[in-house]
Formats: C-alpha cells, sequence, structure tokens
C-alpha cells in the first residue's frame, strides 16, 4: 500500500501486484522502483539512492535487517528451498547437511566451535518442531514453490530455520 499513496492518481504503477508461479521468481532478480518510495527492503539494507552513482555499497548490519532477513517471505522460502535441496542432495548426517549449506552460503564449512553451536540450534529447533507440529507446517507453508511432501515435516522445519539462520549470519549478508 505504500505505492498507492505516494503515486499520482493516474499512475499505472499506482497499484502494486506481485507475480505468480515462474514469474514469481524472475520477478526476484529485478525491482521495480519508485523515487518517492523505494522498496522497503532496499532501504533497510541502505541501498544507494538513484540520485548518483555509488561505486561501492555502504557495509551495514542493523536489527530491522535481521527483521527482513528472518521473516520476510522471499527469505523464509529461500531457506525452505535450501533445507529441502540439503536434506535431499546432502549425505543424511548432521554435518554433511550443515556443510552443504554453509558451502553455499558463506562459501566455507564450519570449524569445530560453529559447528557445535549449530547442531544445539538444531536440536533446540528438532524439539520445538516436534512439540508444536502446527507451527512446523506454518513455516513450511510460507511461499509459493511446492513443498516436497516426502520430506519428514519436523526436520524439514528445524532444517529450515537453520538455513535462515545461517542467511542472517553477518558473513552471509555482508561479506
Amino acid at each position: 500500500g505504500v505505492w498507492e499513496s505516494v503515486a499520482m492518481l493516474g499512475s499505472n504503477t499506482r497499484f502494486y501486484k506481485r507475480d505468480e508461479g515462474d514469474s514469481l521468481y524472475r520477478r526476484s532478480l529485478y525491482t521495480f522502483w519508485k523515487r518517492a518510495a523505494p522498496p522497503a527492503s532496499m532501504q533497510i539494507f541502505n541501498a544507494p539512492t538513484r540520485e548518483h552513482a555509488t561505486v561501492r555499497r555502504e557495509r551495514t548490519n542493523t536489527p530491522l535487517q535481521a527483521l527482513v532477513t528472518m521473516n520476510d517471505t522471499q527469505f523464509v522460502e529461500a531457506a525452505r528451498f535450501l533445507a529441502q535441496e540439503a536434506l535431499t542432495e546432502a549425505v543424511p548426517d548432521f554435518g554433511s547437511r550443515l556443510d552443504y549449506m554453509t558451502v553455499r552460503l558463506l562459501s566455507r564449512e564450519f570449524d569445530d566451535a560453529e559447528r557445535s553451536v549449530a547442531n544445539n540450534s538444531y536440536t533446540d529447533f528438532v524439539a520445538h518442531y516436534e512439540a508444536d507440529g502446527e507451527s512446523a507446517a506454518k513455516l513450511l507453508a510460507t511461499g509459493e514453490h511446492p513443498l516436497d511432501e516426502e520430506l519428514p515435516t519436523t526436520e524439514l522445519a528445524a532444517w529450515t530455520m537453520m538455513a535462515n539462520q545461517l542467511m542472517n549470519l553477518d558473513e552471509a549478508l555482508n561479506k
């Protein structure tokens, strides 16, 4: 609704309609930008204005950025997709699946200390989703990409949160 309030009444871009299906993912590569109201997530990530060229973007990491990466549908759906891939493509053990995700997000594997923290988080996620299956189903329903129904709900939800947590690391966002 942000663009409705700043657009001229006769503007053909006054009302935003999100694409669906394959076009939804194509559109995530492109962003429609209005001068008076740039996309909110781009502002939160300190995207430069279009008033002048920018050679290097400012590197920041704020609590608002964490809210976007941990709650925005696009990020949650991306985390679910990465979790599905890790569960189907990697050797079925914690270390291999974690490595699958960290290599894709950080271009490296975790060291022993980081692996221990990740293992504790994963254990907590599994316990949470085993106790609250409704919450797991709600998480996995986020986004439009088809859910792999053959994967165990609790495990997929736990790995989705692991991927989401990894995507929120400063190293993934800024480096």
